[in-house]
């Protein structure tokens, strides 16, 4: 493993002074990564007889709100004329098939997380959720691991008119705290949602998902953990 560009002692009293942390969600709370995968792949093979494939989703969706790149996806195959409603639409329909097909199987919580909120759950620092997703899916992840009462409110992707990497998103989730940018934190894992993170100003924690963001996690991320216990031991 890498190091990253800021030390571990530095990082542990940043998160002590911190009194907000600002979290993605897909990838950096709940790993849905293959389950988006297939669920795209779905989509784009019924509509458009295309192959869509880990790395296509790594490279125009992960993170950033799916039209913009959909169009992108869709422009380098010759694909202009479509709906990203209906894409969108029969996403989510798929999505959600897939997730009651394949809950235990394929979606887990990122390593560590649960004990993280435990450890500060106590400690008056608040917990924001800064996603792409649509906040009823984040609900219901959440709810289904039991941490969803540890946040205290969802930003997604319908509270935004730039998605990520624009760093709009983070942004609101600062000014809905009341805080300065110093006083939050961001935890992230997607290449253009960790650019987002830091161009709303955010020292950022990158999480690594070894095989998906190895690449880029730790040239954009101030430091990189696999686990979230790397942070409270």
């Amino acid at each position: 493993m890498r190091e990253s560009r800021v030390s571990p002692e530095i990082v542990k009293e940043r998160i002590l002074n911190t009194k907000a942390f600002l979290f993605d969600f897909d990838g950096t709370l709940v790993n849905l990564d293959m389950l988006n995968v297939d669920a795209f792949a779905i989509v784009f093979k019924q509509m458009f007889n295309l192959d869509f494939t880990r790395e296509d989703f790594m490279k125009y969706v992960s993170g950033r709100g799916s039209v913009n790149g959909l169009t992108e996806y869709l422009g380098a195959h010759g694909i202009n004329d479509f709906s990203p409603k209906e894409i969108n639409t029969l996403f989510y329909e798929n999505k959600k098939r897939l997730i009651e097909e394949k809950l235990e199987e394929e979606v887990y919580l990122i390593p560590g997380i649960e004990e993280f909120l435990k450890h500060f759950k106590d400690s008056g620092k608040r917990n924001i959720v800064v996603t792409s997703s649509r906040a009823e899916h984040v609900e219901r992840m959440l709810t289904h691991f039991k941490i969803f009462d540890y946040f205290e409110t969802v930003f997604d992707r319908n509270m935004v008119i730039k998605g990520k990497p624009n760093p709009e998103a983070f942004l609101k989730g600062i000014e809905y705290t009341g805080l300065g940018k110093d006083e939050c934190l961001a935890f992230e894992d997607s290449f253009y949602g960790l650019q987002s993170a830091k161009g709303a100003g955010l020292f950022t924690v990158g999480i690594l998902n070894e095989g998906w963001n190895d690449d880029f996690v730790y040239t954009l991320a101030d430091s990189v953990v696999s686990s979230y216990t790397e942070l409270i031991s």
